[in-house]
């Protein structure tokens, strides 16, 4: 029939076989590009190392980290819309001659900060902060010592892990305040493994007056480290 309808063609095999390849090829090339693409300008993966952000973030998860919010967040539209770093956020972030760091924003730029009987106390207000058990003790280090308050300069971040006892952060000297120029991003999907997959929001915590924590210790107990 189709050898006499004039409408109908069929090509030939080899020129079929040709053209599938061609369609394969093309739909890889697309896929990269759009790989590449949300890898330069969206999003990168990371992989957490480590156990300072146990018990929400455990050794050899992997994560999806926003670039977005690095690139517009300080500028004229991300403060428009509110969209930047804010305290309860985990970030990524890479200190020169180091490896990527997972941490938590706990104070930002103008904020005041201490730590007092293990308490952290940012803004004359004490953290009672969600996202860590309520048995987990805050010590100082050897940036930020007992009772001394400091104010988080502009454009810089005060960070620590959630494992308190087990996280090198802006409490050591080696770490201080994070300039934002060392953050990669926000950290706001975890891809592995499946049973723990979900979309990683902004730490809640709660604030109260730091005169009603003086002396009440009795509460904290020192977490075991492996």
């Amino acid at each position: 029939m189709n050898d006499t309808n004039p409408f109908f063609y069929d090509p030939p095999q080899d020129q079929v076989k040709g053209g599938v390849i061609i369609d394969i090829m093309q739909t890889i090339v697309i896929a990269l590009a759009i790989f590449v693409f949300v890898y330069i300008f969206l999003a990168i993966p990371n992989q957490v190392d480590g156990q300072s952000m146990e018990p929400n973030f455990y050794h050899n998860e992997l994560l999806l980290t926003n670039k977005v919010i690095q690139f517009i967040g300080d500028k004229g539209i991300g403060e428009s819309l509110g969209y930047d770093y804010k305290r309860g956020d985990v970030v990524i972030m890479q200190l020169p001659n180091n490896p990527d760091f997972i941490k938590r924003i706990v104070a930002g730029p103008g904020d005041t900060l201490k730590i007092e009987d293990h308490h952290v106390i940012v803004n004359d207000m004490v953290l009672n902060e969600a996202y860590i058990p309520t048995t987990t003790r805050t010590d100082p280090g050897t940036f930020l010592e007992e009772g001394v308050e400091v104010t988080v300069p502009d454009g810089h971040y005060f960070v620590m892990g959630d494992n308190r006892q087990a996280s090198k952060d802006s409490r050591s000297a080696d770490v201080g305040f994070v300039n934002r120029k060392y953050l990669k991003g926000k950290v706001f999907l975890r891809w592995w493994p499946l049973n723990r997959f979900g979309l990683i929001g902004t730490g809640n915590y709660t604030e109260e007056p730091a005169t009603q924590t003086e002396s009440d210790t009795s509460q904290f107990l020192l977490p075991q480290v492996m």
